[in-house]
C-alpha cells in the first residue's frame, strides 16, 4: 500500500450488458475540469453577446434602425446569444450524465435532448450566415470607392468566399445533424474540416481586404491619427474594421 495512489485509482461500472469498464480518478477530474472550462468560456461569450445587443439596441439612435446591415447585427448577436445558451444547457442535459457518458449509453436520452442539440446546429448554421452578409456589407461599403474594375474583382471575390463558407457550413450542418439523430460520428468527416477551413478563410480574406483599406488609410495620411481635417465616416469605418479584425 505504500505505493497507493489514491488520486490515481479506478472504480468499475457495470454496462446494461453485463460488461464492465474501468474510469480512472484522474482522468474523470480532467474531464470535469475542462467541462468546467468550456461552461465558464461558454458562460462570457453568452455575456458579452448579450451586453453587446443591450449596448447596440440602447445607444442606436432611433433614426438608424431603418439601416439593414445594423439589424444584422442585431440578428447575430441574438443568434450568438441563443447558440451559446443551448451549447451551455446541453451540459445539463442527459447527454452528459455520468453513466451515459462514461458508458457511451445513450439508450435514455430522450427527444428534448435530441431537440436542443439539432437547434444548437442550426443556430450555428444561422450565426455563420449573418456573420458572412455582415462582412460582405462592410466589404461594400468599402471597395464601392474602389475604380469600376477593382469594385467589381472585390465584390465579386466576396460573394464568392462568403457562399463557398456558408455552402461548406451547410453541407457540414446536415451530416451534423444526422450524426446527432443517429448518435454517430459524422460521416463523411472530410467535410467538417474543410467547412472549418474555408470558414477561416473567409475571416482571414475579410481581414485582409479591412487591413489593407487601413494600410492605404496610413500611407496616405501618414498615421492613424485624425488629420487636421478630421475623419470622414469612411475613415472612421476603415479604422475600426482594420483594428478590430486584425487579429480575427
Amino acid at each position: 500500500m505504500s505505493h497507493f495512489d489514491p488520486f490515481r485509482q479506478t472504480f468499475e461500472l457495470v454496462k446494461a450488458d453485463g460488461n464492465i469498464i474501468k474510469v480512472d480518478v484522474a482522468v474523470l477530474d480532467s474531464a470535469n475540469q475542462e467541462n468546467l472550462g468550456i461552461c465558464t468560456n461558454y458562460g462570457s461569450q453568452i455575456g458579452a453577446s448579450f451586453m453587446m445587443l443591450l449596448t447596440i439596441v440602447a445607444m442606436t439612435p432611433s433614426i438608424k434602425l431603418i439601416k439593414v446591415s445594423l439589424w444584422i447585427h442585431i440578428l447575430a448577436l441574438v443568434a450568438s446569444t441563443i447558440r451559446m445558451t443551448l451549447l451551455a444547457v446541453y451540459f445539463t442535459s442527459n447527454w452528459t450524465n455520468f453513466y451515459a457518458y462514461w458508458a457511451q449509453d445513450y439508450s435514455r436520452i430522450t427527444a428534448g435532448d435530441f431537440h436542443r442539440s439539432v437547434a444548437t446546429e442550426t443556430m450555428s448554421l444561422i450565426l455563420l450566415i449573418l456573420v458572412q452578409v455582415s462582412l460582405g456589407i462592410q466589404a461594400w461599403a468599402l471597395v464601392n470607392l474602389l475604380p469600376r474594375y477593382w469594385k467589381w474583382f472585390f465584390t465579386g471575390l466576396s460573394c464568392f468566399v462568403s457562399t463557398a463558407a456558408i455552402a461548406w457550413r451547410i453541407a457540414f450542418s446536415v451530416i451534423q445533424v444526422e450524426a446527432i439523430l443517429l448518435i454517430t460520428l459524422p460521416n463523411p468527416d472530410w467535410i467538417r474540416y474543410q467547412s472549418t477551413i474555408i470558414g477561416a478563410v473567409s475571416v482571414f480574406y475579410y481581414c485582409a481586404l479591412f487591413n489593407i483599406k487601413l494600410l492605404m488609410h496610413l500611407i496616405k495620411n501618414r498615421g492613424i491619427l485624425p488629420t487636421r481635417h478630421g475623419l470622414n465616416a469612411m475613415e472612421v469605418l476603415v479604422i475600426t474594421n482594420g483594428l478590430l479584425m486584425m487579429i480575427p
